[in-house]
């Protein structure tokens, strides 16, 4: 919630995540994220709005779950770091 995550969809291949009215608290942050994270991070545009695409390589279920909490995590840190200044 406070990273203001619609949805998460983990698979595979990695994560797909979408924000609740295309509206990150720290886009800066999320760009030098996605910078800091090279070609394995980047965003699409679909009808729905934009997505955050995190590839990487997560076969089994434990994989995927542990993968997107950290992803998540990730997320929150940047957010709540534009809420402090």
């Amino acid at each position: 919630r406070r990273a203001n995550v619609e949805k998460l969809d983990a698979g595979p291949k990695g994560v797909v995540l979408a924000f609740r009215d295309n509206h990150f608290a720290n886009p800066d942050g999320l760009f030098g994220f996605i910078r800091e994270q090279g070609a394995s991070v980047k965003m699409r545009n679909d009808k729905s709005g934009q997505k955050l695409v995190i590839l990487d390589d997560w076969e089994l279920p434990e994989e995927r779950l542990k993968g997107a909490t950290a992803v998540v995590r990730q997320l929150t840190t940047i957010a709540e770091r534009a809420k402090a200044a």
